[in-house]
């Protein structure tokens, strides 16, 4: 075959595969459609059947909501794989399209600012199958090592509404949380959010069990996990003694001896995080984990995990960490619009470095830093203007770089308030309290609490993707320091002799005095975000 041939051959392949997974990412979010700005979510009652066999759902979703202004058409999402079949508004049947995601219908009478309305859906078919969970999600249908099916869901960056009717929005969450009810087949452990009220075995054997979510929550994180599963259970008594929690991990029968090996160190976790967040917020629900067929993800009250059940060289599971850490950053407070994700991966990869830093101390702490530092390239704005949707905003920066950003603050205003800092973004005066939060929110109160006005540092570390640099010139014992922008003041340590110093930079620049054999080293131990410096002898 000629060369130019298997060029084009390849070529073509390389386009059709393109256009296959480009085909199969959905996306969440983005500018939210006028007549869904229009109301507010309530309460969802979700009631699906999932057929593991046909690899199908059917479902019925009654959503209560509140007109915020007038509302002539009312629309929703659900992804066109799933077929509707019936929708009624305040109990009667109605016209509808579904086309393009989303369903709509044509009111009879606009309701008015205020108006509590009722709208159900019923719908069923086969949902999307994940082709790269959880990054292009789907349902994953998978057996386990006994042959059993073992089933999850993850949604983060295609929308809740690929499986069922939301409001696929992350600004919306419904305020009075939600009903699940979850039917699946005999013989199986159907899982989902929220406290469990109870189950019914029907007539043909299948089992519907039924969930309460106390609490609004994302629609991403609405999720359900479905396989042979055994329950792992470790107690939990809180911060300070006075709790007694039942903390549950759902394994696969195989893995059960590894799986109660790595939970029994959640407790320890949970309690090193509810010291620096407040408490767990979600005690009034549960704390549960379940071993998913996909890597993991943070869903409210359940986590999915699907790692490999070890830990690393700090002696916990990355995974498990992250994903508990999201029960704060992500769903405890929600960034209101994708554009700001790092206030979710950001976070929760620093409660990484910060639970290194409560068992380990500083010095791993650092090392831990670094072992983050060298898997991004930290090169993209963490704030990429606003209404992005969830695929926009997904770069391997909001994890890495927003995780340094917190790393870099706490450098600048210290230890101690940057505890406060973290505890009072949290809200962790009010552990069960779930609110929508912007990066301006985040950046307003760290200026609050430490009343400095710290423009320079969002400028640079969220709106700009170059990192800072910084210059070292020395003519004998006169050093002087120099950022590339005179705008910029981040302090710099420096080591002199051994001994280290942090030397604020006002105007971006700073001049020291030193003896003239002193050697000097500028930000030897790398704590500062930056794209390092150059150095020069007069």
């Amino acid at each position: 075959m000629a060369i130019p041939a298997l060029v084009m051959i390849v070529a073509c392949i390389f386009l059709a595969v393109g256009w296959y997974v480009t085909r199969q990412m959905d996306d969440s979010g983005g500018e939210l459609r006028p007549a869904m700005a229009a109301y507010d979510v309530r309460h969802y009652d979700l009631d699906v059947e999932v057929s593991p066999a046909e690899k199908s759902i059917a479902g019925r979703n009654l959503v209560t909501l509140t007109a915020t202004e007038i509302v002539e058409v009312f629309e929703i999402h659900l992804d066109d794989r799933l077929e509707v079949e019936a929708v009624r508004i305040d109990d009667l049947g109605v016209e509808f399209e579904h086309d393009e995601g989303v369903i709509s219908a044509v009111l009879a009478r606009p309701w008015r600012s205020g108006e509590r309305h009722r709208v159900s859906i019923d719908y069923r078919g086969r949902p999307k199958k994940a082709l790269r969970p959880p990054w292009i999600g789907g349902f994953v249908w998978a057996e386990g090592p006994s042959g059993a099916s073992w089933v999850g869901v993850a949604s983060q960056s295609d929308g809740g509404d690929i499986w069922w009717p939301c409001k696929d929005h992350p600004s919306d969450e419904p305020d009075d949380g939600m009903e699940i009810a979850l039917t699946v087949p005999d013989g199986l452990v159907g899982l989902a959010n929220g406290r469990p009220m109870g189950e019914t075995i029907n007539t043909d054997g299948s089992v519907t069990s039924v969930w309460r979510v106390g609490s609004p929550i994302n629609s991403y994180g609405v999720s359900l996990n479905i396989g042979p599963y055994v329950p792992i259970e470790v107690p939990y008594h809180g911060v300070d003694g006075n709790l007694n929690e039942t903390l549950v991990f759902w394994s696969l029968h195989e893995e059960v001896d590894e799986a109660r090996r790595m939970w029994r160190k959640m407790p320890g976790v949970l309690e090193i995080f509810g010291r620096r967040f407040g408490e767990y917020p979600f005690f009034a629900d549960k704390l549960w984990a379940v071993h998913a067929p996909y890597l993991g993800m943070e869903h409210q009250t359940l986590i999915a995990y699907g790692s490999d059940l070890t830990d690393n060289e700090f002696g916990f599971d990355w995974l498990m960490v992250h994903e508990l850490a999201h029960e704060w950053w992500g769903n405890k407070i929600t960034a209101s619009d994708w554009a700001d994700l790092w206030l979710h991966e950001g976070f929760a990869t620093y409660a990484e470095a910060l639970l290194v830093l409560d068992t380990l101390g500083e010095t791993r702490y650092l090392d831990y830093m670094h072992q983050l530092r060298a898997r991004s390239g930290a090169n993209t704005p963490l704030i990429r203007g606003t209404d992005l949707t969830c695929n926009e905003a997904m770069w391997a920066d909001v994890y890495v770089k927003g995780a340094w950003v917190l790393h870099t603050l706490r450098l600048l205003l210290g230890e101690e308030m940057m505890d406060e800092i973290l505890w009072r973004f949290a809200d962790g005066d009010n552990p069960s309290a779930c609110r929508l939060v912007t990066t301006r929110d985040f950046t307003g109160l760290v200026e609050k609490i430490s009343n400095r006005n710290l423009d320079w540092f969002w400028q640079r570390y969220l709106h700009t993707a170059e990192l800072p640099f910084w210059r070292m010139s020395r003519a004998g014992g006169r050093v002087a320091l120099a950022w590339d922008d005179p705008t910029f003041e981040m302090p710099l340590p420096v080591e002199i002799d051994g001994r280290r110093e942090l030397v604020a930079m006002p105007g971006g620049r700073a001049e020291l005095i030193v003896d003239a054999n002193a050697e000097v080293l500028v930000d030897p131990g790398g704590e500062v975000l930056s794209a390092r410096g150059v150095k020069s002898e007069g």
